[in-house]
């Protein structure tokens, strides 16, 4: 099921309406809830949700809705300061408690992605059990595809000649870690490089051979094309907040496996 983001959108819905922070959650809770509520997301897609800056009006949709799917973001302390002071309000915290590792980006490994939907769907049924059935078949519906999703990408990234691959900003390590691969991130502790950090990066990358560089929407990219030319990889742009989720993880498998093969 594919949604489109216009910043803070609304799926369909009449009555109920629940938020989530990032179009990917937004995307899993569309595919358990189907029509019967509204989706309230965030933040943009095309951009960097760790300096995502939140308007009042960000807040005003938050508090108007009856739950908060919570992905672990910087941002998001803010808003559930806020929605404590609310009271009766509730927060769905989506990234397991026995990970320890501060990187949010759970939501880019598909089996992760199982467990978050299981507690997505956990959640809509004991705020609207009314949509109880609903809820339940869609996630077996949900669970399926995810798991031809995880074997797609297996298939494609198995028995590769590199597991290499250099981005940007480095949310993609959980996906790496699911497909033996290696994330090499150009941003240490969220700054860019310094020159010889640089060099360095760019030494390493010819070295071990390394055959693609993505480049992520709201991110800058001229480092990033920099160190392609300097190595002779190929750049590619991917975006882990993609609404269409399941596409974009797919063809990030693609690209790699046609670049490591």
């Amino acid at each position: 099921m594919f949604f489109l983001i216009l910043c803070s959108v609304l799926f369909a819905g009449e009555s109920y309406k629940v938020s989530v922070s990032i179009p990917p959650v937004g995307y899993f809770v569309s595919k358990i809830a189907g029509d019967s509520l509204t989706i309230n997301v965030l933040v943009p897609q095309n951009s960097d949700e760790h300096h995502l800056e939140l308007k009042p009006q960000d807040l005003i949709e938050v508090e108007k809705s009856d739950l908060y799917f919570a992905s672990g973001l910087e941002f998001e302390r803010k808003i559930i300061r806020q929605l404590k002071r609310k009271g009766n309000f509730n927060v769905i915290a989506l990234n397991p408690k026995n990970l320890r590792d501060p990187d949010p980006h759970t939501w880019l490994d598909p089996l992760l992605v199982k467990k978050q939907a299981h507690l997505i769907a956990k959640a809509l049924s004991k705020k609207y059990p009314q949509n109880k059935i609903l809820y339940e078949k869609n996630l077996e519906n949900f669970l399926e595809e995810i798991d031809g999703l995880h074997m797609k990408m297996k298939d494609l990234l198995s028995g590769l000649r590199s597991n290499k691959f250099i981005v940007y900003h480095p949310s993609w390590n959980y996906f790496a870690k699911a497909y033996n691969l290696v994330q090499i991130p150009i941003e240490i502790e969220g700054k860019e490089p310094k020159p010889r950090d640089l060099q360095e990066l760019i030494k390493r990358a010819k070295k071990e051979n390394i055959k693609i560089v993505f480049v992520q929407e709201g991110f800058p990219d001229t480092i990033a094309r920099n160190i392609a030319s300097e190595c002779g990889a190929d750049v590619v742009s991917i975006n882990h907040l993609s609404a269409d989720w399941e596409a974009e993880l797919l063809k990030t498998a693609q690209v790699l496996h046609n670049a490591l093969k």
